[in-house]
């Protein structure tokens, strides 16, 4: 007889609220139509945990346990100073704490090191984002049994990389699909100006960041366009008070919004109200393009990107050399967008396959494979 521990499906979320998104309609979904199946999410942080719940409400799926080990998370964060620290002590916990489960899911990489850690049942990975850079943790995609991605972009890149393509499976943007279901988004700002959505990534290495404050000055200094400056939440996750302060202050109230930390990151409100896309290497340029719009991007390293494939997404809009130049590149993509439209559309489904109707696709896939392994 198998017991109810050993056919629960734990959900692990150690990498932010970003990825929730990803991957917590699924655990809903199951817990909501399978009933004969547990399902237990198990979150790093407080606003990982409300985000949950807030999903949970939502899809009314109220078996759906959700926990948190903060012991060790806050213990590992405190000595070491930066959350990341605690990925690895988190997972230990987490380890033990599903040790009689049928599978653990989840929608970061860095998940793989519970093979380190001594587990051996189905390990699944659930892919958050949908961008076109290739970072080191691609390579841990190999300690998964199986892995749940967008579209058919992400199952070449993967097979390229060697993971066996029977270990794949495209079930739409699971994010896209969940946001159907919440209200439409009013007007950010009292004033018809067009809305720039600034959204550098949080990698300095590839990212446009540190450019950043004079952007933005450039935009105090116009009265054409609005600005919406929301980078990566990832990238001021270990900054302090004072410099967060520093950044709120570039804020003009009916003009200049600066966000670097609130829900308004993570649910598309910024996506979808904005008139043109400003960023460099994200993948919420995927998500802004599912409504095809002007897009430019800011080549802070002065990188040949025309041939790179981790620059794919550049060949969907126009590219700005620097602060400088960014109004006037802007200007440029909104003139020349109609031509673009078919193309941003083809890649868009490349990137995400069919996305309307992939939670419940995501969720019967995921069983489906647990029945084979």
């Amino acid at each position: 007889m198998v017991t109810q521990a050993a056919n629960e499906l734990v959900f692990v979320f150690i990498g932010g609220e970003h990825q929730v998104l990803h991957l917590a309609p699924i655990a809903a979904e199951i817990s909501r139509h399978y009933p004969q199946v547990p399902v237990h999410c198990i979150c790093a942080d407080e606003s990982t945990t409300a985000a949950i719940k807030e999903v949970r409400r939502l899809l009314d799926a109220p078996r759906l346990k959700i926990t948190r080990p903060i012991r060790i998370s806050r213990l590992a964060t405190r000595l070491a100073g930066a959350r990341s620290a605690a990925k690895v002590p988190l997972l230990a916990s987490i380890r033990c704490r599903a040790r009689k489960a049928r599978a653990i899911i989840a929608p970061e990489r860095t998940s793989a090191h519970l093979r380190w850690l001594g587990w051996r049942r189905p390990l699944i990975h659930f892919r958050h984002g949908a961008g076109d850079r290739t970072p080191a943790s691609e390579s841990r995609l190999k300690a998964f049994d199986a892995i749940f991605v967008p579209g058919a972009k992400d199952i070449e890149r993967a097979v390229k990389q060697g993971v066996e393509r029977e270990r794949l499976t495209a079930v739409g943007y699971i994010k896209l699909d969940y946001l159907r279901h919440l209200t439409a988004h009013g007007s950010l700002f009292d004033n018809d100006r067009k809305v720039v959505f600034y959204n550098p990534h949080f990698d300095a290495s590839i990212s446009s960041i540190a450019l950043a404050r004079d952007v933005i000055a450039r935009f105090r200094e116009q009265d054409r366009y609005n600005l919406v400056f929301a980078p990566h939440v990832r990238a001021f996750e270990n900054l302090g008070a004072a410099g967060r302060e520093a950044w709120n202050a570039l804020a003009i109230p009916g003009r200049i919004i600066i966000d670097i930390d609130s829900p308004r990151l993570f649910d598309m409100t910024y996506v979808n109200t904005a008139d043109v896309y400003l960023g460099d290497m994200s993948s919420q340029l995927y998500e802004f393009l599912s409504r095809p719009r002007p897009a430019v991007f800011l080549n802070a390293h002065a990188v040949h990107w025309a041939a790179d494939p981790r620059y794919a997404g550049w060949h969907l809009g126009s590219v700005a050399t620097g602060a400088d130049d960014v109004l006037a590149t802007i200007d440029q993509a909104i003139a020349s967008h109609d031509a673009l439209i078919p193309r941003q559309a083809e890649a868009v489904a490349f990137a995400f396959g069919e996305y309307e109707g992939s939670t419940g696709r995501g969720a019967a896939a995921l069983l489906a494979v647990l029945d084979r392994l």
